[in-house]
């Protein structure tokens, strides 16, 4: 979900069928993956605009469904395994949400699934634990329903790196986060997009790592496009005056590739002007477009289908980078969730980049 929306504020601490494994006396391995909220939203912002199809109770009744259809543990798993078969050293996840329900607007505190608990968990039956660095956590949605009283999302992003990588070979150092000013508003809320960074050290080499999702484009309105674009002008200011070598992902919600879909937005092109190469493109020829977005189509009427079988047009899940002169980029890949048989694994392609010392 939240293809069309993004809801985060706040830092907690705490492919192409290659089989990669870690090796860091000659590489390190990040792979960037949208989990996929399970919804899109589309019921509730349709019940939002101006004449809307549906009153906003029959949306959250709607969009509960779907949630349940989704069958998070399944999908998760099946994202674990994909995860494990490859061992990136850092994870970085976006739509790491936790869904809750409860009886008042007041306390929604009923646990429907916690996305981080729920991979990490699958990722230790899988035998490849990992450890949470960070987790951004964003303001909550809460809205009532008929059949369920109150839907509840906190919107989530998280930064993992595998447990069994310890100092001195590897490690991660000066974790912080931030929001972006540029915000879309939306009803009562502002709807909000952040970073989480950390220094990543690799032997006596070293890099800083920004992890972001920022917002969606929203047919109709240029306003989410724009706030987009601030916020990837945000993060180049802030990176303006750093020296170290600098490695950007997550899922941009700009396609890259230019493909005439929904996300088809100045903002890469921007982080590109402002001195930041994409990586697909330097990895592979103009054939292979590298699409990541959309494997199947949520919020699909009539329930209780919800799900669409797609194939992908843009190429919004991105690696940038600049300054590693030092580090060479060794491989970039993206990794399908298996579309055999639902639930699928998310909607997003991974994707991994290798870098080498």
């Amino acid at each position: 979900m939240l293809r069309r929306l993004s809801f985060v504020a706040l830092l907690t601490m705490a492919v192409c069928g290659w089989a990669l494994a870690a090796d860091h006396s000659s590489k390190v391995m990040i792979m960037t993956q949208n989990m996929d909220d399970g919804t899109d939203l589309t019921f509730i912002v349709a019940a939002s605009m101006p004449n809307p199809p549906l009153t906003v109770a029959d949306a959250v009744d709607l969009t509960y469904g779907e949630l349940v259809a989704t069958k998070f543990d399944q999908r998760n798993a099946q994202l674990a395994k994909q995860i494990a078969l490859r061992k990136p050293d850092i994870l970085a996840l976006q739509e790491a949400s936790l869904w809750r329900t409860g009886i008042t607007l007041d306390n929604p505190t009923i646990p429907i699934v916690d996305e981080i608990a729920s991979l990490m968990t699958a990722l230790n039956a899988a035998g490849v634990p990992y450890d949470l660095v960070a987790v951004y956590t964003g303001s909550d949605l809460a809205l009532p329903g008929n059949h369920v009283p109150v839907l509840r999302l906190t919107d989530r992003n998280a930064l993992l790196i595998r447990s069994d990588l310890r100092p001195p070979d590897f490690h991660l150092s000066d974790v912080q986060s931030h929001t972006y000013s540029a915000a879309f508003p939306f009803g009562p809320f502002q709807i909000t997009a952040g970073w989480i960074s950390a220094m990543v050290h690799t032997g006596n080499k070293h890099f800083r790592l920004f992890t972001t999702h920022l917002q969606s484009p929203i047919p109709g309105t240029d306003a989410a496009t724009q706030v987009q674009m601030a916020q990837a002008q945000e993060l180049i200011h802030e990176l303006r005056n750093r020296t170290d070598p600098v490695v950007i992902c997550g899922d941009f919600n700009s396609d890259a590739g230019h493909n005439h879909f929904v996300d088809d937005t100045p903002t890469a092109d921007l982080i590109q002007g402002a001195g930041y190469d994409e990586v697909w493109p330097l990895m592979h020829p103009a054939s292979d477009p590298g699409l990541t977005w959309p494997l199947y189509l949520e919020d699909q009427f009539a329930p209780p289908s919800y799900f669409a079988p797609f194939q992908p047009k843009e190429r919004i899940d991105l690696f940038f980078e600049r300054g590693m002169e030092d580090i060479s980029i060794d491989r970039v890949v993206t990794v399908m969730p298996s579309l055999s048989t639902p639930p699928y694994g998310s909607d997003h392609a991974g994707v991994i980049a290798v870098f080498r010392p």
